[in-house]
């Protein structure tokens, strides 16, 4: 298990914006991380949305009344909910980070819905280590790649080296969305798989699913 992380997070002062999104009646959370820097300025009372299993335990933890999640966990699987289907003038408060969920900050407001953003949180690049690096050139044939973070692959891809870059696009990818897979399609990876959500579950299933054609295939 190779885990790198092209980032680390740091915290923004979401001020009026943050209580604005807190006093809508429909309370969206992106992440585990968004809720983590939501609850150090606020309470974090009330009915919430949460993209993920995760997500929805972070705001149980800080206090929120009632949670609910969609299937698949991801942001396609929430847009689909009834509540965010038909929100034409509604308020919605949108807690997340810069380039965070962008589906939600674009298709919500096509749907009519006033949209209140709350950056609690930025990323702030970090340099890939040797040791992640020497890791990568040694993939050997059945290793995967999973990934369920467009801006968290994209500060990825952009360290890699040509040589790494091609072992990557020859190595099976699950992602964890349609529109993660499709970006992942136009940086030229070529075994792609698409997983039902972002849990770590969905994923492994996925892999495991993967896996199991092949050995079918021969």
């Amino acid at each position: 298990m190779l885990a790198i992380s092209p980032y680390e997070l740091l915290a923004l002062d979401a001020g009026a914006a943050l209580q604005a999104a807190l006093h809508c009646p429909i309370r969206i959370a992106s992440s585990p991380a968004a809720v983590t820097f939501a609850a150090a300025q606020a309470n974090l009372h009330g009915d919430w949305l949460a993209i993920g299993t995760a997500t929805a335990k972070a705001l149980r933890r800080s206090g929120a009344a009632s949670v609910q999640t969609a299937e698949p966990q991801n942001a396609e699987g929430l847009l689909a909910l009834p509540e965010l289907s038909d929100c034409q003038d509604k308020p919605i408060g949108l807690i997340t980070a810069p380039d965070g969920r962008g589906e939600l900050e674009r298709v919500l407001p096509e749907r009519g819905a006033q949209l209140h953003i709350a950056h609690v949180y930025r990323r702030q690049a970090l340099p890939l280590p040797e040791s992640a690096h020497r890791s990568l050139r040694g993939l050997g044939p059945d290793s995967a790649v999973l990934v369920s973070s467009r801006a968290a692959f994209a500060e990825f891809w952009r360290q890699l080296d040509d040589a790494e870059r091609d072992k990557i696009s020859r190595t099976l990818c699950i992602a964890s969305s349609v529109r993660l897979l499709d970006y992942l399609q136009t940086l030229g990876l070529q075994k792609l798989r698409l997983a039902a959500g972002t849990q770590s579950t969905a994923m492994l299933a996925a892999l495991g699913e993967a896996i199991a054609a092949h050995e079918r295939e021969g």
